[in-house]
């Protein structure tokens, strides 16, 4: 991962709620973010660093949420154990690289009223895959469009999106061009999906390029299945 630029200390992320010390009696947590210095947007997910652009990440205590380019989040507290726990919010820049200095972390009391069944470890039944089943190979795509995948022996979940692994669970992400690399190969990372669909954008992406669409299986931790189950397909930029 390259260094970090120096205009990124500009970039700040605030929460404006929950305040801190908060106790939380539901098994989510409703998050206002107030971000300033750039301008919150997913779809230069994956790229190169571009000044004032970045989104920002959540942490559940010290564990990677999701990635955010809404004023408004929810973190479900699925699998999360009763007591004190930490929520962080931090500045990120395309390439997903943390601001670190110039967020927020907040304590909460979890106290549920009606605590989840918490989920464990599904038995075996053959080997996970993943493919892409659209776009097709070659096609040409622009402005916003879906990839859709198939998955098998699998169960994606967005509740437990940063919480500790469990054998059978998880969820997808679509990268573009490597898989690779830092922080568990998320510099490429556009997004992630616990459904058979997400968004994907083509902004920054210049028109005639050939890219790689890469769908890879992850734990909950985000960490690429190990060996990698993933799929690719090749698209030209329209």
């Amino acid at each position: 991962m390259m260094a970090m630029p120096a205009y990124a200390m500009s970039y700040h992320t605030a929460f404006t709620a929950p305040a801190d010390g908060i106790k939380v009696t539901e098994n989510q947590l409703s998050v206002g973010v107030n971000v300033t210095g750039y301008t919150d947007s997913c779809d230069w997910a994956g790229r190169p660093p571009r000044q004032s652009f970045g989104h920002y990440h959540l942490l559940l205590d010290k564990a990677l949420v999701n990635m955010y380019c809404t004023l408004n989040a929810t973190v479900s507290l699925q699998n999360v154990k009763p007591g004190m726990h930490k929520l962080t919010v931090l500045p990120a820049l395309n390439d997903h690289a943390e601001v670190e200095e110039n967020g927020q972390t907040i304590n909460f009391d979890y106290e549920p009223t009606s605590p989840l069944a918490e989920l464990t470890d599904l038995p075996s039944s053959g080997p996970p895959s993943i493919k892409i089943l659209s776009p097709k190979p070659g096609t040409t795509v622009s402005g916003t469009f879906d990839v859709t995948v198939l998955i098998t022996n699998f169960k994606p979940d967005c509740d437990l999106y940063g919480k500790p692994d469990l054998a059978g669970y998880g969820h997808w992400h679509l990268n573009y061009d490597t898989a690779s690399g830092a922080m568990m190969g998320m510099g490429g990372m556009q997004g992630m999906s616990c459904t058979t669909t997400l968004h994907a954008s083509t902004v920054g992406l210049k028109t005639g390029e050939t890219h790689t669409l890469i769908a890879l299986l992850v734990d909950n931790g985000h960490a690429p299945l190990n060996p990698a189950v993933q799929d690719k397909v090749d698209v030209t930029i329209g």
